[in-house]
């Protein structure tokens, strides 16, 4: 099995992205990269249980393996977009941080068990009808993309037969989901959530994620399964705030729409406001607790799709040293923050200034006072932290991207004096070494300070947001 070792993009989309306004090419490239990334990773992992483990990869790793290899030449479309199933990140991530830590093979075994339902959904999505025994750990049987599986007792493997699972029966189709399936307390499929909007804009569809095993990746307690009653509630709740993204920043909805792909319930504070998050290893999910408010909740889905953005980009090329131990106070955080912290929260944070300045403009009265007070504070900050950014010594594309966030932010009527020593030349094509990035990025991966991140990135009323990053301490 090959990956794609090296993606390029053109100085004209990584703007794109820097500008919070993400070009349709410039998320394909994100996209292919996480695809390529992913697959890189599998590889590791493979390996790593062949040499480490190698009573699991002979008894079940090796032949699951090979189901993948066959499910990717069957169909390859389908093959990836199991592996871009958000908590197959999560999952991966986990693999590797086991697998090279001491006793890999005891470490490591409830995840690697997995693996044989990893290879069983792509399978099935390729259209192969295999028949094989499939482990299931603490009795759950994970096949992402398509549902998890509940066993009896203490049951801890199934057989797949086809598309039967024994026990389970017949697998529903992929998204298929209706009153008898939500009921089931054995079966779990994916119930999907879709929308449309007004014309010339993407409809958007999500996945309510709240039975994947690997889903509670995002700082705060995530929710089980949501009823009937509370899955219409969510959409409801997400078709308001839909209207009000493309309402306010139609040209952002069709990065929304591609970058978000499942939203993950989380429980609500006993106290106080709720929360929000997103996950560096689980490219294309966004956590929240539920909300009614449509302006909140759009606000958060603008903010959080600018993170899982930024976090695509920063797999794929160096921004910042990784290595570099500088700290920095930002306005939205207590606790002094990283460089690769207060970079993605700056940037995430300017997201908002143009949805709360046109939200200024289409209201009046208290709620234009409102959005001209929020507007003003996060661009007093994003301001306040560019200047910080534009002193501090980022790598080349770093320094390109922060001059195209300082034109961003003047856009949005704030504006500061930039040094020349800020203003590089910008290259025509930005070339992105994938081998190299995901070298680090394994390497971020693997450090067990980084599964402690968590960082409030928006504070509203009734709301505060949190995003987790993998690859460094806080995300914000």
């Amino acid at each position: 099995m090959t990956a794609p070792v090296t993606l390029g993009m053109t100085a004209k989309d990584f703007a794109s992205l820097a500008a919070c306004r993400p070009s349709p090419t410039a998320l394909r490239v994100l996209r292919d990269g996480q695809i390529s990334r992913r697959l890189l990773m599998l590889m590791d992992v493979a390996s790593a249980a062949r040499n480490r483990a190698p009573e699991f990869w002979e008894s079940r790793g090796a032949a699951a393996w090979e189901l993948c290899v066959q499910a990717r030449r069957a169909d390859v479309g389908a093959f990836e977009d199991v592996l871009l199933h958000p908590h197959v990140g999560v999952w991966l991530g986990r693999c590797m941080r086991a697998l090279d830590g001491p006793r890999p093979a005891v470490r490591a075994a409830t995840d690697l068990a997995r693996l044989g339902g990893l290879a069983a959904a792509t399978a099935l999505r390729a259209g192969l009808r295999p028949h094989l025994a499939l482990p299931a750990p603490d009795s759950l049987l994970w096949l992402p993309t398509l549902g998890v599986l509940r066993l009896p007792g203490d049951a801890v493997e199934a057989r797949l037969r086809g598309d039967v699972l024994e026990p389970g029966g017949r697998l529903p189709a992929t998204g298929q989901w209706d009153e008898s399936a939500a009921r089931d307390t054995a079966w779990c499929a994916p119930r999907r959530l879709t929308f449309g909007g007004p014309h010339g804009t993407p409809p958007l569809s999500v996945v309510l994620e709240d039975t994947d095993p690997f889903r509670d990746a995002h700082g705060y307690p995530v929710l089980a399964r949501r009823t009937t009653g509370e899955l219409r509630a969510w959409q409801a709740s997400v078709a308001s705030a839909w209207d009000v993204v493309t309402r306010l920043v139609p040209e952002r909805a069709a990065a929304c729409a591609s970058l978000w792909t499942a939203l993950v319930p989380l429980r609500p504070p006993r106290k106080g406001q709720g929360v929000s998050s997103s996950a560096r290893e689980a490219y294309g999910a966004i956590a929240a607790s539920f909300t009614a408010d449509p302006v909140r909740l759009a606000e958060t889905l603008v903010h959080e799709s600018a993170h899982i953005a930024f976090g695509a980009l920063a797999d794929l090329t160096d921004l910042w040293d990784p290595e570099d131990p500088t700290l920095y106070r930002v306005g939205w955080r207590a606790d002094p923050r990283p460089i690769g912290s207060v970079l993605t929260g700056t940037h995430a944070h300017l997201a908002l200034l143009e949805f709360w300045r046109r939200r200024e403009q289409e209201t009046s009265g208290g709620q234009a006072r409102a959005a001209r007070g929020r507007l003003h504070d996060y661009g007093s900050q994003v301001v306040d932290v560019l200047r910080i950014l534009q002193a501090h010594p980022l790598q080349p594309k770093g320094r390109d991207f922060v001059s195209v966030m300082v034109d961003e932010a003047a856009r949005c009527g704030f504006s500061l004096r930039s040094p020349l020593s800020a203003r590089p030349n910008h290259p025509s094509h930005h070339r992105v070494a994938l081998r190299e990035a995901l070298e680090r990025a394994r390497r971020c991966a693997m450090s067990a300070s980084s599964q402690q991140a968590g960082a409030c990135a928006v504070r509203s009323e009734g709301s505060r947001t949190t995003t987790v990053d993998e690859t460094t301490p806080g995300a914000d």
